[in-house]
């Protein structure tokens, strides 16, 4: 067979397909289709919110949570000290204030009267203890570039060298205390990266716990204290997680006392939307709807439905470690990126030009994706003097549909330019470890991005996420500029240079960016916002019918 003839093939096999899965943020669509046993088939409780899942959440480790699944349930779980209801835009959540009159000392003074579920006062205390857990030496964490600036930690988030807590926070009184950064700072990256998305945790209940295997702790698996919209009830593995109101919450309890979070795969998830078994699928790439059901779901008069870009990302990347600048370049134009959005998405995705979406204030909308060109990748190749010889291992988790469906494009994308390459297939958590341990050659993972333009986790040699094993002092040095900017001009101008530079380096290959879809019940006052990962701020108000 020709690799025309052979390509062709693969085209006609994916196009016969029933259905096809997006792209779940960083992992894959659960293929589990049962819900829970104990609770209505039938969505019709007005006081219970039942929301439909394909990704099961990775745990509830508020220090430690890696899944887009599991950081969306602990916002029921736990507070923030802002919300940030549209991209960038930040209001009080735990904290009243967040001001700042030199760029680099913060002061946060806290909402009166808030309390944990247990009745224990929520104080400045909790807010410094939560930020000194990330940076414990023995926490595992996935949080620590978000307090890299802070005066007192290292790059990698973890406590300079003979010190027991961070220096840059400081506790003034019960209700209010300071943050001080190593250098001035864009306000908006410290409240993104501390203020929205750092959970703050009950100092009295995790001071008791094992540090050291804080992971596996009861406080990590089934927590007891809540100081959020909602309290844990159960997590019945890949089948559903049960929450209750906390009449505890300072904003109010929620008028909806229960939430069955349904674990389901995508054909179940349109199955359960259309008959009222869930009120709404939990998009944001955690309640993936397939792209052969979305015609339906739009025409179905008790459903609304909405679409618009997201920051949900699918790369495929690289290890520099194996491969130069050129043979990076050169798989980037063998692949046929426009085509995969086109056959796998029906067009409900965008190409990645670099590593942001348009969905980013930062987004260069100047700066066009490299195209597909054979011919210049097999060009680059030779320039490389890369041995096509060797086979490349392309490393796929399972459990995405659209994912494996892409991978078998990119292989013969890569063939067709010369390169040998063969698709080796792990379960997610083994995959994204192996990626993340640089034990890869080539991987496809999906990354959840930040509204924040900093990337620092994503490409810098200190990066908690740095998956593609880049280092280079060009690129740190960009990333030290942007982040040491203190307004969004300064920063816009930064940003666009990085993204410039990331495409002439190819560090990775932006994939995709599938869109998000808003699919809930007409019954539901409330819901799921555009700005998707902010959506819960005003949880504690929604309604149904």
């Amino acid at each position: 067979m020709t690799i025309k003839t052979k390509k062709k093939a693969i085209w006609m096999g994916i196009i016969t397909l029933l259905s096809v899965t997006l792209l779940a943020a960083c992992g894959g669509s659960s293929d589990s289709s049962s819900g829970s046993s104990t609770e209505s088939s039938s969505a019709t409780k007005k006081d219970t919110l039942y929301i439909g899942l394909t990704n099961a959440p990775g745990g509830f480790n508020p220090a430690n949570s890696t899944d887009t699944s599991g950081q969306w349930i602990l916002r029921m779980l736990y507070p923030t000290l802002l919300d940030q209801p549209e991209s960038l835009t930040f209001k009080g959540n735990l904290a009243d204030s967040f001001e700042t009159t030199d760029n680099q000392t913060f002061t946060i003074k806290l909402r009166s009267g808030a309390k944990w579920s247990d009745d224990k006062p929520i104080t400045a205390e909790d807010v410094a203890y939560s930020l000194n857990l990330i940076a414990n030496p023995d926490v595992e964490t996935s949080f620590g570039v978000n307090i890299s600036s802070l005066k007192g930690v290292k790059d990698t988030g973890k406590l300079d060298d003979g010190t027991t807590e961070i220096s840059g926070v400081k506790v003034v009184d019960d209700s209010t205390l300071t943050l001080t950064t190593k250098t001035p700072v864009d306000p908006n990256y410290l409240k993104e990266m501390i203020g929205f998305n750092i959970y703050i945790v009950p100092k009295h209940i995790v001071e008791k716990e094992d540090l050291k295997n804080l992971s596996s702790s009861t406080f990590a698996t089934a927590p007891t204290v809540s100081g959020s919209l909602y309290k844990f009830v159960k997590y019945e593995k890949d089948s559903y997680v049960q929450l209750e109101a906390n009449p505890s919450y300072y904003k109010g309890e929620a008028k909806l006392k229960n939430v069955y979070l349904k674990i389901v795969n995508g054909t179940s998830l349109v199955t359960e939307l259309e008959s009222g078994g869930v009120d709404m699928a939990a998009g944001g790439g955690i309640g993936v709807i397939p792209v052969s059901d979305i015609d339906t779901l739009k025409k179905n008069s008790n459903l609304t439905f909405k679409s618009y870009p997201g920051f949900a990302t699918q790369f495929m990347f690289i290890n520099n470690d194996d491969f130069d600048a050129k043979v990076r370049l050169a798989m980037t134009y063998a692949i046929d990126r426009e085509a995969i959005v086109k056959q796998l998405f029906r067009g409900n995705a965008e190409v990645l030009p670099t590593s942001y979406t348009s969905a980013s204030k930062y987004y260069d909308k100047d700066l066009k994706a490299i195209p597909h060109d054979v011919a210049k990748a097999k060009a680059l190749i030779k320039e490389s003097g890369f041995d096509t010889s060797k086979e490349i291992e392309l490393t796929v988790p399972t459990g995405n549909k659209a994912r494996e469906q892409s991978a078998n494009l990119i292989q013969q994308n890569l063939e067709e330019a010369g390169f040998k390459v063969k698709q080796v297939s792990f379960d997610f958590v083994t995959a994204l470890t192996n990626v993340r341990t640089g034990k890869y050659q080539l991987g496809l993972i999906g990354i959840p991005l930040t509204s924040d333009p900093d990337q620092t986790y994503l490409w810098s040699k200190s990066g908690t996420t740095n998956l593609s094993r880049v280092n280079d002092p060009k690129l740190e040095e960009l990333i030290a500029q942007g982040k040491a900017s203190t307004n969004m001009d300064d920063r816009k101008k930064i940003y666009d240079e990085i993204q410039a530079y990331w495409k002439e380096q190819a560090y990775a290959v932006g994939l995709y960016a599938d869109y998000q879809y808003k699919v809930q019940s007409k019954n539901l006052d409330g819901g799921i916002k555009e700005f998707w990962v902010g959506s819960l701020y005003d949880m504690q108000d929604w309604t149904k019918k």
